[in-house]
């Protein structure tokens, strides 16, 4: 089997802040501490999910289908020669893997089916919510987050590399089986990466078009400017990552069959909306207005958005703040989301 190229620079990169004795008890209260990644060394080895990994990549298997409530999964197909790496096409008119409802069993069978290939293909399940897929799976395996309402997801697949992406909520990711690399780099290095199209991207999420396996310096000058800023996350099974929002992940996974259990949070409520929207919202609004319009708009997003503090609605009287009062309502909050799903439909 032809092993997957190394990270060329990973050797040259810090390692991420690890922490060992935390556990699902405290494990929020410990995050919390903490705006950059943190290993957490064996957090979730306890886990039957991880256990059965442990024994062997068919043991495994036939933990996740025990779990499994039958509902056809998302598998994802490409050929060897992807490298392993999930990505767009060459002219990037559509992607380099083909993707399509099947059974669990069949995916997992391809997967430990394929392992002796001289050229190993792409093979893959994309992050897929346990509740629907696995409904006794986190039950099972409790990462002691409920308290946040997160949304648990498993991801599964061979040797295969996710182009680094950010995610807006924190993510805690438990390294059920194989080995997995994670490089990440802090929000900041966003110029650095040369993100691709916003509303066009193998996994939902823009993704940066430099291949961390081959980089090409003279396409993506700035790249070396953003490894002076990575850290380097390898896990074995057992191990979590704790990842804040908005921090930029390349994740590698590095076994014959690799399991990723993620939960996803937000720290502020659901009803808020999701800052994407408002993303996208600026893009049609603001980003062709003529350089002095911008401008004068960056001044008002400033002091409404970026620079606002508690109190500074105080010279409005408290019954006329509207949508500025602080922090905002549930009752508030769904007016303003009625009144922006009206206004775009003008």
């Amino acid at each position: 089997m032809t092993a997957r190229k190394p990270f060329i620079e990973t050797a040259n990169l810090p390692t991420t802040l690890e922490l060992s004795g935390v556990t699902p008890d405290d494990v929020l209260q410990t995050v919390a501490n903490f705006s950059r990644p943190v290993i957490l060394r064996d957090f979730c080895t306890h886990f039957p999910a991880v256990q059965a990994g442990k024994k062997s990549p068919e043991v495994m298997s036939e933990y996740l289908l025990k779990q499994y409530s039958g509902n056809p999964v998302i598998g994802c197909y490409g050929g060897a020669d992807t490298g392993g790496r999930i990505f767009y096409n060459e002219d990037m008119s559509g992607f380099n893997f083909d993707s399509r409802r099947v059974p669990l069993g069949d995916l997992l069978e391809d997967i430990l089916s394929s392992t002796g290939a001289a050229e190993l293909p792409m093979r893959y399940m994309p992050s897929s919510e346990v509740s629907y897929w696995f409904p006794h799976f986190a039950a099972a395996n409790d990462a002691g987050v409920n308290s946040v309402s997160p949304i648990g997801s498993l991801w599964l697949g061979n040797r295969v590399r996710v182009a680094a992406h950010y995610d807006f909520p924190n993510n805690l990711a438990c390294n059920i089986a194989g080995r997995r690399r994670f490089t990440l780099l802090p929000p900041a290095q966003i110029a650095n990466l040369y993100p691709g199209p916003l509303e066009f991207a193998p996994g939902g999420q823009e993704v940066s078009l430099v291949d961390f396996h081959n980089p090409d310096f003279e396409r993506f000058p700035r790249f070396r400017e953003a490894l002076a800023h990575a850290q380097v996350a390898e896990l074995d099974a057992g191990d979590a990552l704790y990842i804040p929002g908005m921090w930029w992940h390349h994740v590698e996974s590095l076994g014959v069959l690799n399991v990723l259990y993620t939960h996803w949070w937000r720290d502020s409520a659901a009803y808020m909306g999701r800052p994407t929207n408002a993303l996208l919202h600026a893009v049609l609004g603001l980003r062709n207005l003529p350089a002095p319009q911008r401008k004068a708009w960056k001044t008002l997003f400033d002091y409404y958005i970026f620079d606002a503090e508690e109190g500074a609605a105080d010279h409005i009287a408290p019954h006329a703040r509207g949508i500025l009062q602080q922090p905002l309502g549930i009752e508030a909050a769904m007016q303003l989301r009625a009144k922006l799903q009206n206004d775009l439909k003008r």
